[in-house]
């Protein structure tokens, strides 16, 4: 069975659907009032009342509040200035995406702000993305829940690098990366998406937790870095998150080119400069993580569990392939410095053999670096995964850290 691969550049290039949104007509007194809905709302939220529009940010400031758009072509919040934006203790319900920062130079930050994506209003349309920015100089995402979105897409970098002028992504919570069409089918989505962000330092992705349920998610690439990549003195870093459940649609699918973490493209220099280590990937299918072009790219100390199931620890899933693998997909003479090394992997594949019976912990592609790995013993079930939650969650606590949305407090409001 080949590693299943498709074109990434056909996916990751496509931005936010441009449309003028509506303007909310609102005023500073019923909008305070709203900015405390944040506070009692979580993850077993289903749909809010009839709540106002979209918002078209004009003018830098604090924002809170509640904003709606059922329409796929309209952004719930589209930033339309320069100056710096905060979204805070933001509920955020749309069809398309729900945060729209395309027109260059946004400088963004979003804290405790709860996103649910609902039906697309289209045929042939995913759900919308939590956040897409364009040429940003600055977008730091932190402490946010989202639910049935198509995640977060970050296009191009007009930043420097530095500390003010970098991404961030740390301490959010993601349930069901979700890129069904209403009419059948589907596309691709990751949790993270980065297009030729090349040459960037300061990069962190790190202490977030995504979990996708079986037939009620679809995505492609969980993290993905396409035509992406750090510095030298700055590698662009990937740790100590969780990520759990990347599934064909239906998930007894037989074919599936997703996967956990991918580094990808097709240029020889800008992606490169990538480290991934403490992470925790469970019950990938396809993969959990690849390397499909690149260089100086370094995975090391992460934890890989896949017990080859369904749920309900009978039904098998066919489109599991391997923990690791590392191919020159694009033929690139440029494929060097590449590193796997004192990864612990438990992989299901049926009918394999790498290392015990039904395994196959590491893809051989001919490209002998993955190193001194540690093989779980069998036998790997799915409550071999739900102790991995455990694991990582234990790692939090440790950490006096809070994913997801922390307490709500009433922000200062801006004006569009």
């Amino acid at each position: 069975m080949p590693l299943y691969r498709y074109s990434s550049s056909s996916r990751h290039r496509v931005i936010a659907r441009r449309a003028v949104p509506r303007q909310a007509i609102y005023s500073w007194l019923w909008l305070a009032p709203l900015a405390g809905l944040a506070v009692f709302l979580g993850p077993s939220h289903t749909l809010l009342p009839a709540e106002p529009g979209p918002l078209t940010i004009r003018r830098g400031g604090v924002y809170s509040g509640t904003f709606r758009s059922p329409d796929s072509a309209v952004p719930c919040i589209t930033i339309a200035t320069t100056e710096p934006v905060t979204l805070q203790n933001c509920v955020l319900e749309g069809a398309g995406n729900l945060i729209q920062a395309d027109q260059g130079w946004a400088q963004l930050t979003v804290l405790n702000c709860r996103g649910y994506g609902l039906r697309p209003s289209q045929d042939q349309v995913p759900r919308g993305k939590f956040l897409v920015a364009g040429s940003a100089k600055s977008v730091r995402i932190e402490h946010n829940y989202m639910e049935q979105t198509t995640g977060i897409s970050i296009h191009r970098w007009n930043g420097d690098g530095s500390a003010a002028q970098t991404l961030t992504v740390r301490y959010n919570q993601a349930k069901n990366i979700d890129a069904r069409y209403r009419n059948g089918g589907g596309t691709f989505a990751d949790f993270i998406g980065l297009d030729k962000v090349s040459n960037l330092q300061g990069v962190d992705i790190s202490w977030n937790q995504v979990i996708n349920e079986p037939n009620n998610s679809l995505v492609g690439d969980i993290i993905a870095f396409y035509n992406s990549g750090g510095s030298a003195s700055s590698p662009m870093r990937v740790h100590d998150n969780y990520v759990q459940g990347a599934y064909p649609y239906p998930a007894t699918g037989s074919e599936f080119t997703g996967t956990g973490m991918i580094v990808d493209g097709d240029q020889t220099n800008t992606q490169g400069f990538i480290e991934a280590y403490n992470n925790h990937f469970v019950a990938t299918c396809n993969s959990a993580m690849n390397i499909a072009g690149g260089h100086d790219i370094y995975y090391h100390h992460n934890r890989i569990v896949m017990a080859g199931l369904m749920p309900d620890g009978v039904t098998k899933l066919p489109s599991a392939y391997t923990g690791i693998a590392i191919f020159n997909y694009y033929k690139q003479a440029k494929f060097v410095r590449l590193r796997a090394d004192h990864n612990t992997i438990g992989y299901v594949h049926w009918g394999r053999n790498n290392p015990y019976p039904n395994r196959q912990d590491e893809g051989d592609y001919g490209i002998q670096i993955i190193t001194n790995t540690q093989h779980l013993p069998n036998p790997i079930t799915p409550q071999t995964e739900q102790d991995e939650h455990g694991r990582w969650l234990a790692k939090v606590r440790q950490q006096h850290l809070t994913i997801g949305p922390a307490p709500a407090t009433l922000a200062s409001q801006g004006k569009p």
